[in-house]
């Protein structure tokens, strides 16, 4: 017969959970269920602990825990925003290849090309009244604004933003948060390879877009959003080649 197990050191103690780890983990599920998209801001800490039943100390623990974790921020002003853990992973390497080596922007668009074709796709099935009015704001602003300038490249990623965000896709706004921070980098790089851009076709490229989403037309999405990102590409890479003569010719010159 076999002897019964010791129990000595084998288990370890019980003990209640503490009350700031539980509100942490009702963070983390909310934001990982979809409940606290990236960019919705939490509500006060008085308020919290009153909704909780708990004390606003154990509230400020959770939200500590949760920021350095990377899930949420706290942004001038005293407001607490849900960020992407996403966001901090990529936001150094990309923002520093891109910055550093603009070449590299073509693989950038390369992964935009797969990640946005398959959003806007997306989001031509699963897009609410509510997304569309998001892109139609974004389409508007664009309309009064020039290209290049800090105002349209808001509302340029505004628009892209919408578009995955419309694809209800919770992963999928996750990575675009976290893009976020490398569409600066993007830009930055965009402006020095190109000259002068024509609003009427841009602006056209992004409304068709948003025409087919509105239309349900999965597959035309899909197409209007890769013409956008290829004509983009097309053009920078004609500047660079431009840019590239130039020096050349400057170097001979020079020598």
């Amino acid at each position: 017969m076999t002897p019964p197990v010791k129990l000595q050191n084998l288990f370890s103690t019980v003990t209640p959970r503490k009350i700031p780890d539980v509100v942490y983990k009702q963070l983390v599920s909310l934001i990982a269920n979809g409940r606290l998209k990236p960019g919705a801001k939490l509500p006060s800490e008085r308020d919290m602990a009153a909704d909780m039943g708990v004390s606003r100390q154990s509230i400020r623990e959770a939200i500590n825990k949760a920021r350095t974790m990377g899930l949420i921020e706290v942004r001038q002003g005293g407001s607490t925003v849900v960020v992407s853990s996403v966001k901090e992973h990529l936001k150094t390497p990309l923002s520093i290849i891109l910055e550093e080596q603009a070449e590299k922007i073509f693989e950038f668009l390369e992964i935009r090309k797969l990640f946005e074709g398959w959003c806007a796709e997306t989001a031509a099935s699963t897009a609410k009244a509510v997304d569309l009015r998001v892109m139609m704001e974004q389409l508007k602003q664009m309309s009064r604004l020039e290209p290049g300038g800090t105002a349209w490249e808001k509302a340029d990623l505004g628009f892209h933003s919408a578009i995955a965000a419309a694809s209800h896709n919770l992963i999928a706004m996750h990575i675009m948060e976290g893009l976020k921070s490398s569409f600066n980098s993007y830009f930055k790089a965009k402006k020095f390879a190109l000259g002068p851009e024509r609003k009427d076709l841009l602006f056209h490229q992004h409304a068709g877009i948003f025409e087919a989403v509105k239309k349900r037309d999965a597959r035309q999405a899909k197409v209007r959003m890769l013409e956008h990102l290829e004509y983009v590409e097309e053009v920078i890479r004609r500047d660079f080649l431009q840019l590239r003569r130039k020096r050349g010719r400057a170097s001979k010159t020079a020598g």
